[in-house]
């Protein structure tokens, strides 16, 4: 999932099958040392040092690969955290890329709250790229199982909620929150600059519009 205040990322190591035993080994001490990079990566990208995260994001998928498929649950962790360290970062298209890897993984095996966490994290993304309908709109693909995570990365309860339970932005309509508190903090963390310049330029399209 990855949302900031979660504990230590775990995954659970994975002994093929007709392996030999110092394959076995191999693989095993490979994914734990995959734990402690995501691990270390989670707290640099909470800390803001994004390219420390990226670096070990990917040291740690790098390591993953060597025991799992590239479509797998243990890739879709590290594709998530790589994409939130490259959105910090700035580097949006990476980030688009890293996500769509883990929303594919994610939306496919679960579990759902991961899925959940991963489409906010997209709707985070479109917003910074000013594609706020589609922020929107990924965000609300739980809404038919009650699956969409409140809009503040730092939400304490890292839950799934109906829509009903939830209030929007009365600015864009874009992003979603579960209390006035997490959406104070979003505000202030991340999404006013965002909202603030898409509802001008929508403000001065509308001018534009209406007296030409």
């Amino acid at each position: 999932m990855q949302r900031a205040n979660m504990g230590p990322v775990y995954h659970q190591n994975i002994i093929h099958p007709g392996l030999s035993g110092a394959e076995t080994n191999a693989l095993v001490r490979a994914n734990t040392i995959a734990i402690s990079r995501s691990n270390a990566a989670s707290s640099a990208n909470e800390a803001g040092r994004y390219d420390e995260a990226i670096r070990l994001h990917q040291e740690a998928l790098d390591l993953k690969l060597q025991a799992y498929p590239d479509t797998s649950v243990q890739a879709g962790i590290s594709y998530n955290g790589l994409g939130e360290a490259l959105l910090g970062a700035g580097r949006l298209q990476e980030a688009d890329e890293a996500f769509a890897k883990a929303l594919t993984t994610r939306e496919r095996d679960g579990p759902a709250v991961d899925a959940a966490a991963t489409r906010d994290n997209i709707g985070a993304l479109r917003e910074a790229q000013g594609r706020f309908a589609e922020a929107k709109e990924v965000r609300l693909r739980g809404k038919g199982k009650n699956e969409i995570m409140c809009g503040n990365y730092k939400c304490p309860t890292n839950a799934m909620y109906a829509l009903s339970d939830l209030q929007g932005c009365g600015a864009c309509k874009s992003v979603f929150y579960c209390s006035k508190a997490c959406q104070k903090q979003d505000w202030i963390r991340r999404h006013k600059p965002l909202c603030k310049a898409h509802c001008a330029n929508a403000q001065a399209s509308n001018q534009q519009t209406t007296t030409g």
